[in-house]
């Protein structure tokens, strides 16, 4: 035998051996979700989503996002896929993790217990439930697995006295470190250390429960009464939550993140507007300076009056600069003569100590305002009178 054939066997041998544990350990994963097609697929569009997200341009990961887990005013408007969608969405690996291994664990006990459609069913229907939930009690609808693990561990624990298999995954210490967990997730958001969907874990091990109480054959009405009660919460967060403030102000909502989208995608009064309600926000305030600009440069007036007026006024040193109000300013009052335009440009002229200027601005806003406008009136005069004391903006009460 040459030494080259020697060789090419000793390849081969080693080639083997490093082949073999990969095959065998994908021959264990595989085996490990026999009987379990559902188990599996959840898994992997979890995982898919998870890193489609991570991997993604912020605005594309914002597109995906808004369809996946839309907000509440989206689902108000007839999104209402989004209750069974944000389940599957996780943003954290961490999230990701802990929920994923609980999906296999507790997945697969369950599916072969009731067979793949049905656990199908079982699902997608807990997610419906957890994301309802949530979005009766906070008007969120929370994304991520957790729902549906906590409605598996409601399932089982019905369930518990009949399965062994149950008995065996569900023992009480693992039971016990299951509601620990479900109290202490309610602590660290009432502490605002994490920001965590509690109703629908709640709602998620309320609907398990019932299900395997109805299961089980007996207290069918306790179980159907439950079921009911669920879904009528469901229904409710879907179509009327008078006493939520989200819910109130669900028009404006969906026109802020039509303004959101609309700025993201480089239209300039999108931008304007976006950037002007940011500006309301002390916290979001040097987030929205640089939309104003971008709709102030592209030559919107309202951009240009929106960032004029904010450099002139705003309480922060780092974001106002009187020179370049004026320079705005002057240039949204050239295109857009209006007493709102007025006042920006006379608050401008007073940050600039330019005090003649402001004055005769502010008279010439104060004098083409809607005398109807009663607030208007108020407001205008109110600043006439300071800036003749040669009293800037920012130091009016």
């Amino acid at each position: 035998m040459t030494d080259a054939a020697s060789e090419d066997k000793t390849a081969d041998r080693q080639g083997s051996r490093l082949e073999f544990p990969i095959v065998q350990s994908l021959g264990r994963i595989a085996a490990g979700f026999y009987g379990c097609p559902v188990t599996a697929v959840v898994i992997g569009v979890c995982i898919a989503i998870f890193l489609v997200l991570n991997l993604s341009a912020e605005s594309s990961k914002q597109a995906i996002l808004r369809v996946l887990a839309p907000p509440p005013f989206a689902i108000w408007g007839g999104a209402v896929w989004g209750l069974e969608t944000s389940a599957f969405v996780h943003l954290a690996w961490w999230h990701l993790l802990f929920n994923m291994l609980c999906a296999r664990d507790f997945g697969r006990v369950v599916e072969r217990d009731i067979g793949p459609r049905r656990y199908l069913g079982f699902v997608l229907a807990a997610a419906v439930a957890g994301s309802g939930w949530e979005l009766l009690v906070s008007a969120a609808t929370g994304i991520g697995f957790s729902g549906v693990v906590y409605a598996l561990v409601g399932f089982m624990l019905a369930r518990r006295g009949a399965r062994a298999a149950y008995q065996a995954i569900l023992t009480p210490r693992t039971l016990v470190w299951l509601l620990g967990w479900l109290v202490v997730c309610f602590v660290l958001t009432a502490a605002n250390v994490l920001a965590i969907a509690n109703a629908a874990h709640v709602a998620g091990l309320a609907f398990g429960y019932f299900v395997g109480v109805f299961a089980n054959g007996a207290r069918r009405r306790l179980a159907i009464a439950g079921l009911a009660c669920l879904g009528l919460g469901i229904a409710t967060a879907v179509a009327f939550m008078p006493w939520s403030t989200t819910w109130q102000l669900r028009g404006w909502a969906r026109q802020f993140d039509e303004w959101r989208r609309g700025a993201e995608a480089g239209d300039a009064r999108a931008q304007a507007m976006y950037g002007s309600v940011l500006a309301r926000w002390p916290t979001d305030r040097p987030q929205a300076i640089p939309w104003l600009r971008r709709s102030a440069e592209a030559g919107d007036p309202v951009g240009m009056n929106g960032l004029a007026w904010w450099l002139a006024t705003a309480p922060e040193d780092t974001i106002r600069n009187g020179a370049e109000a004026v320079h705005w300013a002057e240039k949204a009052y050239n295109l857009m003569r209006t007493p709102e335009v007025a006042d920006t440009l006379a608050a401008a002229y007073a940050e600039s100590d330019r005090w003649d200027e402001a004055i005769a601005l502010q008279e010439s806003a104060l004098r083409d305002a809607p005398k109807s406008n009663a607030e208007h009136i108020r407001v205008f005069s109110d600043r006439l009178e300071r800036y003749k004391k040669h009293m800037k903006w920012r130091d009016l009460p």
